[in-house]
């Protein structure tokens, strides 16, 4: 399974917003039980694009002003941003399936092939 890195404020610019592909954020809260069921299912999404499908994770409780830039308004919120841009949203009660789903098209349309 992919392990997904907590990233602060100070990460954000370099790791996110200046990325050259898409990216993945999960607004999450430790308290929060809906954000900690998401958690595995994140992991297992995101397996088969791992090394190209940078996933992260932004703790609310440490970073609000950053959920504030992206409009979070509740948890948990996942952000596909490309280019620094919002390119698709979920939030609620994110299925592994609608994770799936999200991250195929995105990186359908925003990703090359790798060759074979």
């Amino acid at each position: 399974m992919v392990k997904i890195e907590t990233v602060t404020r100070k990460d954000l610019e370099a790791r996110v917003l200046k990325a050259q592909g898409p990216v993945v954020l999960d607004f999450y809260q430790a308290s929060c039980p809906p954000c900690q069921v998401l958690e595995p299912h994140l992991e297992r999404a995101t397996q088969p694009y791992a090394n190209r499908l940078p996933v992260y994770r932004i703790d609310i409780d440490r970073d609000l002003p950053v959920a504030s830039r992206f409009d979070v308004m509740s948890i948990p919120t996942v952000l596909i941003l490309f280019k620094g841009k919002e390119i698709a949203r979920l939030d609620g009660l994110i299925t592994e399936d609608q994770l799936k789903k999200a991250f195929d098209q995105v990186v359908g349309k925003y990703l090359p092939t790798p060759s074979v």
